[in-house]
């Protein structure tokens, strides 16, 4: 079964713990990003899926671009987002060319890849924020994230707020940095 399979079937069966927009993205949202960016400005929701995210920035004056690899997804986006301002682009991440400096902020929410990283930071305008939740996983595993790995990857970007905690069998990163002006 191919990804954009997988994705659809899962939006189809439904994930209701992805309706609502996460904890940490309202509290890093509430305490740094509006502040920093009072009259909202551009972000990109990579692996958005029903665009949780993404409608929390447009509902807040966010211009927002959500791509998905899953049209099943984006499709339950349209309805919630008719009147907002978000572009949606249905496609596989590591197919998609993000624009150079075109971002005040990226939301990147448990969509792992090493090789998207560099292209992410790029995206940032100066000054522009990376928040990201990301799962760790176990050091036998090395195609996961591991504990740390993230300040490595975004260790260009000044660390805001980062956060390792446990969650179940695995670990949780949470991540909120600035790309410097």
């Amino acid at each position: 079964m191919d990804n954009r399979t997988l994705w659809n079937d899962r939006y189809t069966k439904g994930l209701p713990s992805l309706e609502t927009p996460d904890p940490f993205f309202i509290r890093m949202f509430d305490q740094f990003i509006s502040k920093e960016f009072p009259a909202g400005g551009n972000a990109i929701d990579l692996a958005a899926g029903t665009g949780r995210h993404a409608l929390h920035l447009a509902k807040t004056t966010w211009k927002v671009t959500a791509v998905d690899i899953s049209d099943v997804a984006l499709e339950r986006l349209k309805e919630p987002a008719a009147d907002a301002q978000i572009q949606t682009v249905c496609t596989d991440l590591s197919a998609y060319q993000l624009p150079a400096a075109a971002f005040d902020l990226v939301v990147l929410y448990y969509y792992f890849d090493r090789s998207l990283f560099p292209s992410i930071i790029d995206s940032l305008k100066p000054g522009g924020l990376l928040i990201c939740k990301l799962a760790i996983g176990k050091p036998a595993n090395p195609i996961t994230l591991q504990e740390q790995e993230l300040l490595q990857l975004t260790h260009v970007l000044d660390n805001i707020n980062y956060t390792e905690r446990p969650v179940k069998d695995r670990g949780v990163a949470e991540y909120l940095g600035r790309k410097p002006f």
